[in-house]
């Protein structure tokens, strides 16, 4: 996968984990910290109102995290001055 790729998928997530921030009033990392120690156990019931927002939103910080890797990854066999190189210039 391409830089240029995987910045786009990490802006998108980005938007998508801000939308809930904003809902919620809680930062993506402090949400998936609290997920990830299960101590947001209570919202495990599929009936509870907050269940479907909460499995995606852990679903997005996965995703974020699993794209921030690849990135720090490719970035490391492909150097930055080489990545700003090939990039298109504003016109």
């Amino acid at each position: 996968m391409e830089l240029k790729e995987l910045v786009r998928e990490i802006h998108w997530i980005e938007w998508q984990l801000r939308s809930l921030e904003d809902r919620y009033g809680v930062r993506s990392e402090d949400f998936f910290r609290a997920m990830e120690a299960g101590e947001l156990a209570d919202f495990d019931d599929i009936d509870d109102p907050h269940f479907r927002d909460f499995l995606e939103w852990h679903g997005l910080c996965k995703a974020w995290h699993w794209r921030q890797r690849v990135y720090e990854n490719t970035l490391q066999r492909q150097s930055l001055i080489e990545q700003l190189r090939t990039a298109p210039a504003a016109a």
